[in-house]
């Protein structure tokens, strides 16, 4: 007789259909077509591995003789990418080309060493739309919008687009027609975890609030049991963008020997509080590799705390507690 699967994994097999499904619509810009949308033209390779150093390869279309080619990003102003003409062994001829971009906005302003011949380029935030161009010898260019980049790495420990630490992102997308482009931006403010250190008779927590200003990291830590009574607000240690918090079993409250579920949000003055989430990752499945164990707390009472921090299917800080009974 078949085993029916538990709620748990039910559960988890319903958060990733919706991660998947979200994953798709994150990659579609739906914008409406527009007239130099055509000729389309499929790149052999066209990848951002690393998160700011875009790779692009296409091969010349047949009967065209090609003195030069360049990868456009944008329509109006667009900035240009050199691309370099390499004859193959089977008698075609590929462009290819390699830049590092960056978001205008988050530059320091600090010096970038580059290898030979890549240039970095500094682009508003938005959705930059790629072309490529090439010219003849009589010097006529023919231009061809880029379709969406072929699929790279769909399985494997990690996704494709790498997360940057400070909080911007640049990814590979494609338009409702099918045409590729560069998206660059700046994530939401957001409360994130650095670390989770249980100790004897605490549990310590170190997180990070990104693509906030100066400003607006101060607050505190707020555990908040899952069946809707008010939370408990946890003074936390701020230095700059990072904060540090300590958890003792009186924290929690009072708690019987039946397993209680608290979440963690960080609660900042005049703003919504935030839930505490798992560093962001490009780990493919962080909820199979991010683990956490159960623990013993002692209390000053001389009881003891069996807690249990955890990531939730959507990766938001959670801990499961109880008190152990007398004598155990």
């Amino acid at each position: 007789m078949r085993q029916l699967p538990t709620p748990h994994k039910v559960m988890r097999k319903g958060y990733a259909v919706v991660r998947s499904a979200r994953s798709r619509l994150d990659s579609l810009v739906l914008v409406p077509p527009s007239p130099d949308d055509w000729p389309r033209i499929t790149a052999e390779h066209l990848s951002l591995l690393d998160g700011r150093t875009l790779n692009f390869c296409a091969r010349v279309p047949q009967g065209l003789a090609a003195s030069s080619a360049s990868l456009l990003l944008g329509s109006s102003s667009p900035v240009v990418v050199p691309l370099t003409l390499v004859q193959r062994g089977d008698g075609y001829v590929e462009a290819q080309g390699t830049a590092v971009l960056d978001l205008l906005e988050a530059d320091s302003g600090r010096p970038h060493p580059m290898p030979a011949g890549v240039r970095r380029f500094l682009l508003a935030a938005g959705q930059w739309r790629l072309s490529v161009v090439f010219t003849d010898a009589a010097g006529k260019d023919h231009r061809y919008a880029v379709a969406r980049a072929p699929r790279l790495m769909p399985d494997g420990p990690t996704i494709p687009e790498p997360v940057r630490e400070d909080g911007t992102y640049c990814r590979l997308i494609a338009s409702g027609t099918g045409r590729a482009y560069v998206s660059l931006g700046r994530d939401d403010t957001q409360a994130e975890i650095v670390s989770v250190r249980i100790g004897w008779s605490e549990v310590t927590l170190e997180g990070r609030l990104v693509n906030a200003p100066a400003e607006q990291c101060r607050g505190d830590v707020e555990l908040v049991r899952r069946n809707g009574k008010a939370g408990r607000v946890v003074p936390a240690t701020w230095n700059g963008a990072t904060f540090v918090c300590s958890l003792t079993p009186a924290d929690f409250g009072d708690l019987g020997a039946k397993e209680q579920i608290y979440d963690v949000r960080l609660r900042r003055p005049h703003r919504r509080p935030l839930k505490i989430s798992r560093r962001r990752t490009d780990v493919r499945t962080p909820g199979d590799v991010f683990r956490m164990p159960y623990r013993l707390l002692s209390a000053q009472d001389g009881t003891a705390l069996r807690i249990n921090p955890y990531y939730t299917p959507v990766g938001s800080l959670a801990f499961r507690a109880a008190h152990l009974p007398s004598g155990c």
